[in-house]
């Protein structure tokens, strides 16, 4: 299994970057806003890893997405996935020649799943991140979650545990576990959706949708099924929000190479 870790989220729609409450979508900036909110060679300290989604509804320019993704990944000093509208090898490639250090596939691995085995065979599995964006079914006697595609407007047949129970034979290097019910919310990630992952699942889990503070981070990595955590809200982690997170963290679990003297060395790292 993979350390524990942070994982930073950035929505891409049509040229800018996106809020996201319940998979509603709000503009917040074009690439010029991120570049003056988020200087990626600093924020590389404080994250493990970036992912970077296209979730354009409209006026989808894979183009004008690769060219994001080259501009970020030239300056981010940690893996960067990325996703969104991936439905053949040809596309694998086009993201991971683009920076990309992995591809985060959804709807194609309902629609056409042998492509997964083909991008496995040609750049291992570890190189595949499935996203399964979910909501929790309403209906009284079921307690268990629906999948969504198609940026959560399609309903698929399979619910979250009969899939689970058959996803230790995919291809899957992750599992990327959006909760649209707690998206964009900050009040916490939904860990009941944890009661229905089994213990022997063999693919790393990670956990997004409804991060608020790094309070939440915390409380969904003590559980021993969460490999990593996923924050998408911008605002709530502007600035100083990631560095106070990862400090926190830090210290939370005691990591055995980072000893005091590393904590203050990284709170000293931006105050100029």
């Amino acid at each position: 299994m993979l350390k524990k870790r942070i994982i930073f989220t950035l929505l891409y729609d049509s040229g800018n970057f996106m809020l996201s409450r319940n998979f509603n979508l709000q503009k917040v900036g074009n690439s010029s806003w991120l570049k003056k909110n988020y200087d990626f060679s600093k924020l590389s300290f404080y994250i493990d890893e970036l992912i970077i989604l296209d979730v354009s509804r409209k006026n989808k320019k894979k183009s004008d997405f690769f060219d994001i993704l080259k501009n970020v990944t030239k300056k981010s000093f940690v893996p960067v996935s990325a996703g969104g509208g991936i439905e053949s090898i040809k596309d694998a490639h086009k993201f991971l020649r683009s920076g990309a250090d992995k591809i985060v596939v959804n709807s194609v691995v309902f629609d056409n799943p042998s492509i997964i085995n083909e991008i496995a065979k040609e750049f291992g599995k570890q190189s595949i991140i499935l996203s399964l964006d979910i909501s929790k079914n309403l209906l009284k006697e079921t307690n268990n979650y629906n999948i969504w595609t198609k940026n959560g407007s399609l309903k698929q047949k399979e619910n979250l545990t009969e899939f689970i129970k058959k996803i230790n034979n995919y291809n899957f290097g992750e599992i990327y576990l959006n909760s649209i019910d707690k998206d964009g919310t900050g009040f916490g990630y939904d860990l009941d959706i944890l009661n229905l992952i089994p213990n022997n699942l063999k693919i790393p889990l990670i956990m997004a949708g409804g991060a608020g503070n790094y309070k939440h981070f915390i409380k969904a990595l003590e559980n021993k099924k969460i490999d990593a955590v996923a924050t998408a809200n911008l605002f709530n982690f502007v600035n100083d929000g990631l560095k106070i997170a990862r400090i926190n963290l830090l210290k939370k679990f005691n990591f055995p190479n980072w000893k005091s003297e590393n904590i203050i060395k990284l709170e000293g790292i931006f105050k100029n």
